[in-house]
C-alpha cells in the first residue's frame, strides 16, 4: 500500500509541476508578443512622424545638418510598457549615449499614436548643447 500511495504522490506532484510549467510557459509567451508588438508600434512610421516632431520641439532645426540634434537611433532593449497606457523607450541623439532623450507613445481612444505626445526628458549633457546653441 506504501508503494501506490507514493506513486500517486508522485503521479500527483509531477502533474502540478506540468501545470505550473505550462502556465509560466503561457505567460511568458504572452508577455513575449506583447513586446514584440511594442516593438513594431515604436518601428512604425506613425511613431517615427511623433519623435521626429518632438525632437524639433526640443531643436527646431532637428534633424538637419543645422540642428544639434542630427540623428537618433531607437535603443530597442529599452522598450518597455508604460503602466499609464502606451509605450516607453529611449533615443540616443548622433550616436552618442550620453545624448539622449526618453519617450512616451501614447494610444488614443482609436487605438493609434497621440500626436501630442513624444519626448518626455532628456540628459543633462543634452540640454547644455541646447542652451549653448540657442544662445548663439
Amino acid at each position: 500500500m506504501k508503494k501506490n500511495a507514493l506513486m500517486s504522490m508522485g503521479i500527483l506532484l509531477a502533474a502540478i509541476l506540468l501545470i505550473i510549467l505550462g502556465i509560466g510557459g503561457k505567460l511568458y509567451m504572452d508577455k513575449k508578443q506583447f513586446h514584440n508588438e511594442m516593438i513594431r508600434v515604436v518601428k512604425s512610421n506613425q511613431a517615427k512622424n511623433v519623435l521626429d516632431k518632438g525632437l524639433k520641439n526640443l531643436d527646431s532645426k532637428a534633424l538637419t545638418p543645422e540642428g544639434v540634434i542630427k540623428s537618433y537611433e531607437i535603443d530597442y532593449k529599452s522598450i518597455e510598457h508604460n503602466p499609464m497606457g502606451g509605450i516607453n523607450g529611449k533615443l540616443y541623439i548622433n550616436n552618442n549615449k550620453n545624448l539622449y532623450v526618453t519617450f512616451i507613445l501614447g494610444i488614443d481612444s482609436e487605438g493609434k499614436l497621440d500626436e501630442n505626445q513624444g519626448i518626455s526628458s532628456y540628459s543633462s549633457e543634452l540640454e547644455m548643447i541646447l542652451r549653448e546653441a540657442h544662445n548663439e
